[in-house]
């Protein structure tokens, strides 16, 4: 091929690969990050149905989980005390609940949760996380 016997024709076209995966792998990236911004919790504003009742668009309730988890203050808090806050959670395991934030728009859509781990006797909480999952079709 007398594409790539010329030296300099091979080292730019090189280049031009290197700069397209990278800007390639930019794109994924953006695609998958999360793009809410933390915002203080609002008790009224966290109960306030979405919308069209499924996700939060605005990632209102992302939002605000992100400020619970990064000021730490769920921990230590009783179940009640949780239910009282937050409302009930949309699915209870042993030792966890979660709270289901919805879709943020971005580059793509990340479906978020925020998950409460509580201790051996579910009497307190022990940590909280919101964790970016894949959208189940039953939701």
């Amino acid at each position: 091929m007398a594409l790539f016997r010329n030296l300099k024709l091979r080292h730019r076209l090189l280049v031009a690969l290197f700069f397209a995966a990278l800007a390639g792998g930019w794109l994924l990236w953006n695609y998958k990050r999360p793009v809410a911004v933390t915002t203080p919790f609002d008790p009224l504003a966290w109960k306030q149905p979405a919308a069209d009742g499924s996700n939060d668009p605005a990632c209102v309730r992302n939002a605000m989980a992100l400020d619970l988890v990064d000021k730490n203050r769920l921990k230590g808090k009783t179940a009640q005390q949780v239910t009282e806050l937050l409302g009930a959670p949309g699915e209870q395991g042993p030792g966890y609940w979660t709270y289901h934030l919805g879709q943020c728009p971005g580059m793509g859509w990340n479906d978020s949760d925020l998950r409460l781990t509580f201790d051996a006797a579910m009497a307190q909480v022990q940590g909280a996380t919101v964790e970016h999952v894949a959208v189940p079709e039953s939701r």
